[in-house]
């Protein structure tokens, strides 16, 4: 019997919920930085029984923050990590050997949303603005906006807040004045909440590695088929949700805790427009990109590429596509 252990990272440690227990040799841990709609493929090869179909028992662990759950990935504690691949680019520079090895969404897709007092760009400055943690997408993510937006990072104080829940709380309470936040947590947060929002990072489309599969090469090479495997199961679960939206909303208000409106949207943003993603590796203009937001904050990735960090291992991918696995599963679907 397979397990999914769902977690999510408090200052009182982790808090897990589990299926059953864990058996058999094949066991494969995942770890995901941050808790969101886009993991929807993870969830329906769990409850559909399509890793245990690929020969895997899988073990799930949400931790709220991706440079956190890097560092669980780092440890050996789990096989493969499920965040922004900009927390690959610090690693490698630190001289790990992470790799990605598929993609997800591919550009930065957060909105800003305000307190309802902050009329105009201009009333965020000296005012706090809500991340998930340092390193994380969020972080990086908060920089390009406030770009946009003409308001110097210096002109704010950046907070780690925690998960879009968290997130939500602070702007509720006052402790932030903005925070990012993507869907259906940004719907919740306007329509329920009265809150604003004020710049929409989807609709520049930044190329940016937002989600994507991470995993150390040196457990590629020695558990290949293992991880060749988990790959087929997360894009038959990808090609299983797009078959069946009811299944996936399903899936979502049971792990997002959300109505069906707001599962719905979540659905249609994160599954339907870019569930795609899942089936090739980030845009390189998206890791450049990613690279030189990392060199804002360290001066170790000024004149890096995704080459000389090497980043990139395609060889999973091309194997399941030269196999003509993904045409089967799609052709069922």
């Amino acid at each position: 019997m397979k397990t999914i252990l769902c977690a999510v990272m408090a200052t009182i440690g982790f808090f897990f919920v589990t299926n059953g227990f864990l058996e058999a040799s094949s066991s494969f841990r995942l770890v995901s930085g941050g808790f969101g709609v886009s993991h929807s493929p993870i969830w329906a090869a769990y409850h559909q029984n399509i890793f245990k179909k690929h020969g895997l028992n899988v073990e799930y662990l949400a931790i709220e923050s991706g440079s956190t759950a890097t560092q669980v990935l780092m440890a050996g504690e789990v096989q493969t990590l499920f965040s922004t691949g900009s927390v690959a680019v610090g690693a490698n520079l630190e001289g790990a050997d992470l790799a990605i090895i598929t993609g997800g969404i591919n550009f930065l897709h957060f909105k800003v949303i305000v307190r309802p007092e902050i009329k105009q760009p201009e009333d965020l400055k000296g005012k706090a603005v809500g991340i998930s943690r340092f390193g994380s997408a969020t972080e990086l993510a908060m920089q390009v906006a406030l770009e946009k937006l003409g308001v110097n990072l210096k002109q704010v104080t950046m907070i780690q807040a925690g998960g879009n829940t968290n997130r939500i709380a602070g702007l509720k309470g006052g402790a932030i004045y903005a925070a990012l936040l993507s869907e259906p947590h940004a719907t919740i947060a306007t329509k329920t909440l009265g809150m604003k929002s004020l710049f929409n990072l989807g609709d520049i489309a930044t190329p940016f590695p937002l989600n994507c599969f991470i995993i150390k090469r040196s457990y590629l090479n020695s558990n290949r088929a293992n991880v060749v495997n988990f790959v087929k199961s997360v894009i038959e679960g990808l090609f299983t949700v797009l078959k069946d939206k009811a299944l996936a909303v399903r899936l979502i208000k049971k792990y997002m805790r959300v109505d069906d409106e707001k599962a719905g949207i979540g659905y249609d943003v994160y599954v339907n427009e870019q569930g795609y993603g899942l089936l090739n590796l980030p845009d390189r203009r998206g890791l450049e990109f990613a690279i030189s937001l990392v060199a804002q904050l360290n001066p170790k990735a000024s004149g890096q590429t995704p080459e000389s960090l090497r980043l990139l291992e395609p060889s999973v991918l091309d194997e399941i596509k030269k196999s003509g696995f993904v045409e089967k599963v799609k052709g069922n679907w």
